[in-house]
């Protein structure tokens, strides 16, 4: 990514030096390697960050939003009350919830409740305790990711992007529509887990389907610039604009229509055109895209063979990696230690992130301002993390993750310390800090999880240990509201920070450094015996 691109007179961009897998020629010809970067191509060489891609992007910026959106909406939706006002007769309690169940239920009064938003909990009356119904909302819709996900991968992979995608995106805005008038919770509940299984193939889907359209060098930026962190600073304004749940869900749909006229201008994705053995149609498309970019045609006879030269690679990696599936990467001791490390932590965060997020009505302050803070300093931690680990060699994915890691386990400790000692209320902006923190910090070591298995795994077995880590994530979303509801509020953040800790020690020590060092293609070879070994055993049995 970091290498520099050359340019031909038609100003593609060539395939950066070090990535042609091919054996060197053993020709006698002028400046073997110029021509050979001249003449060999592969996709990448017909990507340009122009018009077209533009058009990917502009269509990926909306599908992520209305994806992000309904996968965040709980955090409004599903806030509770700031207080419980109880008013009767000669009673006028300012927070009924700070008083024992048993006095509570011999009160005669009415609940008025204080809010910032009109969520599920004040429409439907979910007050104190109950408010762990709405709550409990969340393991459904994170169970809905979880199969979406799983569906939706397999779907774009055999069927096409731009298919799954026009589907997830149609039906997902066709329940949010319906969901916004709905006059139970109940109902909402089934309307949200169908919704989370749309919502979890759109996500999945459209990451997948942009990074196939962009440039090799302007990946990492791009990323950084559409990203879940903005959009989830441009989702807090609209709640706080709209004020109440119904209105939210229906300026969701409105904001994120525009992706449906963008589908009408955006091809199917090259890449998985050829990998399917549609090489006509692939052409197609290249050929539309340099149109559209104003570039002047390549010859079409070299646009062919590279387009034949790429099928034959996937096939070549399809045939190497038949016999190999998810059992595979647990088949090798080290390999099954690094897996169940990266999918335990990966758990682990995913309960951490969501965790805090769908809590942040408990702080101090504004929930709408806690989110915003909580955006911008995701996206300023995922911006200067990529400076920096573009611009220093020696920033390795184990210290970024063990920086990440100590920031997030100092901040559960002082708050599982605060909720201990009954200081939550008298220390309300070190409560809020550390929770800020510890939510933000907390996307770098999932950043770097995510890389350290990318880098790991070898090509054969790489998308299922991916699917592998996936499935951990979800399910630790949906045992994150669960963890927040035990009865010791101490608990959760002493539970977490414990879990911390042991992970970070875990990576130091049993995942090796990934950084700089090429994908692995293969499996490792299993160790051979010991010549004077085998042959003492042989003997013993011979007697």
């Amino acid at each position: 990514m970091n290498s520099s691109v050359a340019e031909t007179p038609s100003s593609l961009p060539l395939l950066p030096p070090g990535n042609d897998d091919s054996p060197p020629t053993c020709e006698l010809v002028e400046k073997p390697d110029a021509k050979a970067e001249e003449t060999k191509k592969n996709v990448d060489s017909f990507l340009r960050l122009s018009w077209y891609c533009a058009r990917i992007l502009f269509l990926s910026q909306f599908i992520l939003f209305g994806s992000a959106a309904n996968m965040i909406f709980l955090v409004y939706a599903g806030a509770a009350p700031q207080s419980v006002v109880c008013v009767g007769d000669e009673i006028n309690i300012s927070d009924i919830c700070k008083l024992p169940l048993e006095e509570r239920t011999r009160l005669n009064c009415s609940l008025m409740p204080v809010y910032e938003f009109h969520s599920l909990n004040v429409e439907f009356e979910y007050f104190c305790e109950e408010v762990a119904h709405v709550k409990g909302a969340i393991s459904f819709q994170m169970a809905g990711l979880l199969f979406g996900t799983l569906f939706w991968g397999y779907f774009a992979d055999a069927k096409g992007r731009r298919l799954a995608l026009i589907i997830c995106f149609t039906v997902l805005t066709f329940l949010s529509v319906t969901s916004s008038f709905v006059h139970s919770f109940f109902m909402f509940q089934i309307i949200l887990t169908l919704q989370s299984f749309f919502t979890g193939g759109a996500l999945i889907v459209y990451g997948v389907y942009m990074m196939e359209h962009l440039p090799h060098s302007h990946r990492f930026l791009i990323s950084s610039l559409i990203a879940w962190s903005p959009n989830y600073i441009l989702f807090t304004l609209l709640a706080w604009l709209t004020g109440d749940w119904r209105t939210l869900q229906l300026v969701i749909v409105v904001v994120s229509l525009p992706a449906f006229p963008a589908f009408f201008f955006v091809y199917e994705s090259p890449r998985w055109l050829i990998q399917r053995g549609r090489i006509d149609e692939a052409r197609v498309v290249l050929e539309r895209m340099q149109a559209i970019d104003g570039v002047s045609q390549t010859k079409k006879e070299d646009m062919q063979k590279m387009i034949e030269e790429e099928h034959e690679k996937v096939l070549a990696r399809e045939r190497k990696s038949k016999n190999y599936n998810i059992t595979h990467i647990f088949r090798h001791r080290n390999m099954a230690i690094v897996t169940m490390i990266i999918s335990l932590g990966v758990l682990l965060t995913s309960m951490i992130s969501f965790g805090l997020m769908f809590n942040l009505e408990k702080l101090s302050g504004s929930l709408f301002l806690n989110s915003i803070y909580l955006g911008l300093l995701r996206w300023s931690l995922n911006i200067a993390t990529g400076i920096f680990d573009f611009k220093i060699k020696w920033a390795s994915r184990k210290l970024v993750h063990t920086i990440g890691q100590g920031v997030v386990a100092l901040g559960l400790v002082l708050l599982t310390w605060t909720y201990f000692n009954g200081k939550s209320v008298g220390l309300a902006d070190v409560v809020r800090v550390s929770t800020l923190l510890s939510a933000a910090f907390v996307s770098q070591t999932q950043i770097s999880k995510g890389m350290m298995a990318l880098e790991y795994f070898p090509t054969v077995v790489r998308n299922s240990a991916a699917s592998f880590k996936t499935v951990c994530s979800r399910i630790g979303a949906v045992l994150a509201p669960h963890i927040f509801l035990l009865p010791i509020p101490w608990m959760p953040y002493a539970l977490l920070a414990a879990l911390t800790l042991a992970d970070t020690v875990a990576v130091l020590f049993f995942i090796p450094e990934t950084k700089g060092r090429p994908l692995p293609e293969n499996m490792p070879e299993k160790k051979k015996k010991n010549v004077t070994e085998s042959s003492i055993i042989a003997q013993f049995q011979k007697v």
